[in-house]
């Protein structure tokens, strides 16, 4: 089966290279390069961690934890470290500890005082919070690197610089017509564009009112002592948005606070990192650990996209010709290694697997209720 893959990140990149693997022809678009700073997968590091509010996604993460030792496996690279994490956040607690008892998963819950006995040197702020142990870093650059090698030793063919703007299914092969009237033929095309999700839902007659942003993270503290710390996730208080954490081993200690800098446009080639965001997260840090040095040691502008209910967007289109992935909303990359098999699998014509047949298009149609998701990366 001839297969074009278009985007080169944390979710194209693994199907293409899954799809290779598998012996079919495949043929993957990227316009800057896998991993490229203006693309959505760029940096070091992501969170991984199976505390979600739903059942759906804590399951989803689970699964995700024996594809990246999947991977491993198949690499010989170290994907993902365990850490743990702690979860603070008064609107979700409630669910979250439903959800991971739903699925057998072990977690306590920690009285606000106590924080610091799972977490050695965090502030109490008051909150509950929900520790769990599966949680971590994930080698985000190793992983992606390791992804590129495996669809290489495959056979596959990446093409970086195609601008795809039109995908014609009209005929008897999908078609992918490029700005500079490049063109790529394929018994089925894999769409996983990041940012650029919107404009070709519409152009395949799907319009969905895809979000894509700016957003900014930064490291503080001195490695290698910064490498053991447990992650973090503090949900929203008042006006002031949630905010995540992880180690980056050898780097320091990575934050974000879910705030956009900006909505992303295809002509802004800026991202140098807003110093006002740097001094907020330097703030957070002073007030919420002891003893980590809240100087910012480096700050990255990074692409996160979310579809209108905040959910994934996972479907088959065109009879079943095209897959479309979309809406990451700042946390696909978690779940990376899995959705490289769950897309090989629906490209192959499979039947759509339980866990994803909710992120279908046809929840975007006139009448249907959106699901509350709550993010946290």
């Amino acid at each position: 089966m001839r297969v074009v893959v278009l985007g080169a990140g944390a979710w194209g990149l693994p199907a293409a290279a899954e799809l290779a693997r598998r012996g079919h022809d495949v043929v993957l678009l990227d316009r800057h390069g896998p991993a490229h700073q203006l693309g959505s997968s760029s940096g070091p590091t992501r969170l991984w961690r199976l505390t979600h509010p739903d059942v759906l996604r804590v399951r989803l993460a689970q699964r995700s934890v024996e594809a990246w030792h999947r991977l491993e496996a198949a690499s010989g690279i170290t994907a993902i470290l365990r850490r743990g994490l702690l979860w603070r956040d008064d609107a979700t607690t409630g669910r979250v500890v439903e959800a991971l008892t739903a699925e057998g998963v072990p977690h306590t819950v920690v009285d606000p005082g106590d924080v610091a006995g799972v977490f050695p040197g965090l502030r109490p702020d008051g909150r509950v919070g929900i520790w769990q142990e599966d949680a971590g870093p994930v080698l985000a650059g190793a992983a992606l690197d390791a992804q590129a090698a495996l669809f290489a030793m495959a056979r596959g063919r990446l093409v970086i610089g195609p601008v795809v703007r039109e995908i014609d299914t009209t005929g008897a092969d999908v078609v992918l017509r490029c700005e500079d009237q490049r063109e790529y033929r394929a018994d089925v095309a894999v769409l996983a564009p990041g940012a650029g999700a919107g404009a070709l839902l519409a152009a395949l007659g799907h319009p969905v009112a895809m979000s894509p942003v700016l957003e900014q993270v930064c490291h503080v503290g001195q490695a290698p002592a910064t490498d053991v710390m447990p992650c973090l996730y503090d949900g929203p208080i008042g006006d002031e948005p949630g905010m995540y954490a992880m180690p980056t081993p050898g780097r320091g200690y990575k934050l974000g606070i879910d705030r956009a800098l900006r909505p992303w446009r295809e002509d802004d080639l800026d991202r140098v990192p807003d110093p006002a965001v740097s001094r907020e997260i330097s703030h957070r840090v002073t007030r919420n650990f002891v003893d980590l040095d809240p100087s910012v040691l480096d700050a990255h502008v990074c692409t996160w996209t979310s579809s209108p209910d905040g959910r994934f967007v996972i479907d088959r289109v065109a009879e079943g010709r095209v897959v479309v992935a979309a809406g990451d909303s700042g946390e696909g990359f978690k779940f990376s290694a899995l959705m490289g098999l769950l897309l090989a699998d629906l490209a192959e014509g499979g039947p759509v697997d339980p866990d994803v047949a909710s992120f279908g298009l046809s929840r975007f149609t006139p009448g249907h209720e959106p699901r509350p998701h709550v993010l946290g990366r």
